[in-house]
């Protein structure tokens, strides 16, 4: 049986790359129901985040919890029925059709889906739906690995990058994806660049400066020119246009 809600927590999580300090002592509860937005330049660690938070690598101090219980003592099929993840590359190729892709969501489960008709129509895929998963393009690619996510129904989705490709209608049907699923009880993570599509689609997000320093705060909080600058560096307070 699918879970209904799991909550997922890290404490005292800090994480290296070599000899160098990405994050220092994070401590983060997801919250059910909330949309969690991380920002960070390009090797802040925002991609080695994620994989912590699936449970497929190991910080180098602290740990992830699933409701209560250390995540790298659960099987890898029981953390893949409360948490789903959308790496930001996709390197893997697939020899079947996007239907017989999408259907993998339901794997973790051991169950043959329902009816898939919905999460092809929902990511505009019926019309490729026999197509070779290989022949997409980038954007279409990227559609129907979000469908298949979307099959797997997680209560905890992680995120990394799933703009990417998208044109700018499928960014925003992926948002409003990603709050629909929150306002249903999940909890979604997702790394992002853009300052104003996090302002509008985010409840919290965490800075993350690449050197151990963090920020986790709430949009009016942490989106000011000041902060991303000191974010992304000088000139770039320009990418964000102040909510009215």
């Amino acid at each position: 049986m699918q879970p209904i809600s799991s909550s997922l927590a890290v404490q005292s999580l800090s994480l290296r790359s070599g000899a160098r300090t990405l994050i220092a002592t994070l401590d983060l509860t997801l919250e059910r129901g909330e949309v969690l937005g991380i920002l960070g330049a390009n090797g802040a660690g925002k991609s080695t985040l994620l994989t912590v938070l699936a449970g497929l690598a190991t910080p180098a101090r602290g740990r992830v919890t699933l409701d209560g219980q250390a995540l790298d003592t659960l099987p890898p099929l029981t953390r893949a029925q409360h948490i789903g993840l959308l790496p930001q590359n996709d390197e893997g190729r697939f020899f079947g059709s996007v239907t017989d892709f999408v259907a993998l969501g339901r794997y973790p489960f051991g169950d043959a889906p329902d009816d898939l008709a919905p999460q092809l129509a929902a990511w505009e895929l019926v019309d490729l739906a026999q197509r070779s998963l290989d022949n997409l393009s980038g954007g279409e690619r990227q559609r129907a690995r979000l469908a298949q996510l979307a099959m797997q129904a997680p209560c905890i989705a992680l995120l990394d990058e799933p703009l990417t490709h998208l044109d700018p209608a499928h960014q925003a049907r992926l948002l409003a994806w990603a709050r629909s699923e929150a306002d249903a009880g999940g909890s979604v993570v997702l790394t992002l660049h853009d300052p104003n599509w996090a302002a509008s689609h985010c409840d919290r997000l965490l800075f993350l400066h690449g050197n151990g320093r963090w920020q986790l705060g709430s949009p009016a909080e942490l989106l000011t020119p000041d902060s991303l600058e000191a974010l992304y560096g000088a000139g770039t307070a320009m990418l964000w246009r102040r909510q009215a």
